[in-house]
């Protein structure tokens, strides 16, 4: 079995770019709405222009950077895992993040 388990977990850390990636976007994807409508609350005293353009550098910059980040630290933790329990965590935190797609209604 070990020989597998070696095995697979080499094909994670071959893939961990994509999985990094897929499961912050898959995050934020999720929780996009809920951040959108706190920053709309926050923002509800700026003139309309303002908060237009507020918008766009949100979702421009500041989704990107919040999802470059994410990405080089969630690869930085998974690459320093062992095999077994890298893949128990990569498998973990997709099954949450459906679960929480289902709970949320994404799904």
């Amino acid at each position: 079995m070990q020989p597998y388990i070696l095995q697979f977990a080499d094909f994670l850390r071959f893939h961990m770019d994509s999985i990094s990636i897929g499961l912050v976007a898959t995050l934020l994807v999720i929780y996009g709405e809920t951040i959108n409508n706190y920053f709309k609350r926050i923002t509800r005293s700026i003139p309309f222009i303002g908060r237009f353009a507020l918008f766009i550098v949100l979702c421009s910059a500041g989704y990107a950077f919040l999802t470059s980040q994410l990405v080089r630290y969630l690869k930085f933790f998974l690459q320093g895992q062992a095999d077994l329990p890298l893949i128990g965590i990569i498998t973990g935190a997709f099954l949450i993040l459906a679960f929480l797609a289902r709970s949320g209604k994404d799904v």
